[in-house]
């Protein structure tokens, strides 16, 4: 009988042992779960702690792989300094306004993992942006006319050849605005006397804009701003000439980076992420991706179905247990709890140390490999998603150390005081 007695208890204790490991699984993953992968500050702070909107200006969008993106951004205007297309990008796009969209992304997201929404929706709205691009783009094309020379365009001679050849100069620099580049310098037209300047500019816009190469729209719309244009060339303001016509030579070209842009959103002016991601990689479709994310929001939902409360009842619950199979030799079973709880926290432990140690690495090589995989990724954007995901990887096996230390230490804690017990026998009737 003491013999059944003994085996009984071994396999109790065993089985108790693994129940006390479990529950300390699932209570780790409950905690994982609703303090980090569902709760949204924790994907606003990391991505903030990494610089991540900064970057997107200063690395993301300057990439060779997205220069034709950055291009229609800036409505096709010929930006040339690096420092000037920075700050415009954050005119068109404010630092607020994308930090605003990316946050409201990551609350959807959670609110669809929390199972507060049906549908998983990962966009950002674009529509706000695109409405500044003209007037981001033509108040920055105003500074820099203001800052283009005039050249004397020599004596104010007034014949019909002189007067033609100085509004082909004009129809020139014309051309050269409805490209989307800025000149150089200027013909100046404050030397020449005012009956000479409505002479030139009718000859301007009587033939030579008619006849000019000058797309369609452009030409109609120079044609509409005529008076506005004609009021600046007779006061000789050689700069106001150039801002009044800049607006229906450049107007054309923005609208078409504009239209550009567009093809990329849906009918709302937004960027669908989900449907970005299935055009990268073409081993899923838009509906396998939205079917694996469902997918994994079940199984984050019955992980969390276990319930904190249960996991803690599993690992307390299971050392009482223990010290109950042992009585009345109460020292017995709370030494084996002690042994459970140390050798369950250091195992976590350990595994919690590893994986902090080799997962950013291996993850890094993992990013970079799928990224070589997928067609039209930005080298630049594989780089801030790899810095990202390390970053998220860490602090949640970084989170695995503190209760791994503290089921360690109560561990400890109830194997000394399985010896005190032993030792103050005496003094402890009934309890051995």
């Amino acid at each position: 009988m003491f013999l059944l007695f003994g085996a009984i208890r071994t396999v109790a204790t065993l089985i108790l042992g693994i129940v006390i490991f479990l529950g300390f699984l699932f209570l780790l993953g409950e905690r994982t779960f609703s303090a980090n992968l569902l709760n949204a500050d924790f994907y606003k702070d990391t991505i903030s702690g990494q610089d991540t909107y900064n970057r997107i200006y200063d690395q993301v969008l300057l990439d060779q792989e997205l220069q034709e993106t950055t291009r229609d951004l800036l409505g096709d205007i010929k930006v040339v300094s690096h420092q000037d297309v920075v700050q415009l990008l954050r005119e068109i796009v404010p630092p607020e306004y994308l930090r605003s969209q990316v946050e409201d992304a990551i609350q959807r997201s959670v609110d669809y993992l929390n199972q507060d929404a049906d549908t998983l929706e990962l966009y950002l709205d674009l529509g706000p942006p695109l409405d500044l691009i003209k007037p981001t783009l033509l108040g920055y094309v105003d500074r820099r006319i203001d800052e283009i020379p005039e050249e004397d365009p020599g004596p104010p001679e007034c014949s019909r050849k002189r007067v033609g050849e100085l509004a082909q100069g004009y129809l020139d620099t014309f051309k050269v605005l409805s490209s989307g580049e800025i000149p150089e310098s200027l013909p100046s037209i404050k030397g020449i006397p005012q009956p000479c300047r409505e002479l030139i500019f009718d000859t301007l816009f009587g033939t030579t804009v008619a006849s000019s190469p000058l797309e369609s729209r452009a030409q109609q719309g120079l044609m509409n701003s005529r008076e506005a244009i004609r009021a600046e060339f007779v006061a000789g303001n050689t700069h106001g000439v150039l801002k009044q016509a800049l607006r229906p030579l450049a107007t054309p070209l923005m609208d078409d980076a504009i239209d550009k842009l567009k093809e990329n959103l849906d009918s709302q002016n937004r960027l669908d992420l989900i449907q970005k991601i299935a055009e990268w990689n073409p081993d899923f479709t838009e509906e396998e991706l939205r079917a694996q994310a469902d997918e994994s929001r079940r199984l984050m939902n019955r992980v969390r179905g276990l319930g904190e409360t249960a996991a803690i009842i599993m690992v307390v619950g299971g050392a009482v247990a223990m010290v109950l199979v042992h009585y009345p030799k109460v020292s017995g079973g709370m030494r084996w709890a002690g042994i459970v709880y140390v050798v369950t926290g250091g195992v976590f432990f350990g595994i919690g140390k590893v994986l902090e140690s080799q997962l950013p690495a291996r993850l890094t090589l993992l990013v970079e490999r799928a990224a070589g995989q997928v067609s039209g990724i930005p080298v630049s954007l594989a780089t801030l998603a790899t810095d990202l995901i390390v970053s998220f990887a860490k602090q949640l096996t970084g989170g695995m150390a503190a209760p791994s230390l503290t089921l360690l230490t109560v561990g400890a804690v109830l194997f000394g005081v399985s010896f005190a017990i032993a030792i103050l026998r005496p003094l402890l009737p009934g309890i051995r």
